[in-house]
């Protein structure tokens, strides 16, 4: 399985597209764990990760503070999905 893994690595820096793929993968991994960090009444969305911020779509500004309040625990769940330190900021528009 890890000779798949690398070879798709490989492909990806070829063809340019490494950093879309992680920035997919940032945010899905966000979707996947939102609910266990935010509870599952909190409606939000990562919209987006380019340059190490995250940034996610919140409806209100309620939203926008928890979200802000577990941030650090957000930062670090998906590090610990990722397995490295890429999260610098995360940016919540209302």
């Amino acid at each position: 399985m890890e000779h798949i893994k690398r070879q798709l690595n490989i492909n990806l820096n070829k063809k340019g597209l490494a950093k879309i793929a992680q920035a997919s993968y940032v945010c899905y991994i966000f979707e996947e764990i939102k609910d266990k960090l935010l509870g599952e009444n909190i409606v939000c969305q990562a919209t987006s990760f380019k340059g190490g911020v995250l940034k996610i779509k919140a409806p209100n500004s309620i939203v926008a503070s928890e979200i802000r309040f577990k941030s650090q625990a957000i930062k670090e769940k998906i590090k610990e999905k990722i397995g490295k330190n890429i999260i610098s900021k995360i940016d919540i528009k209302v």
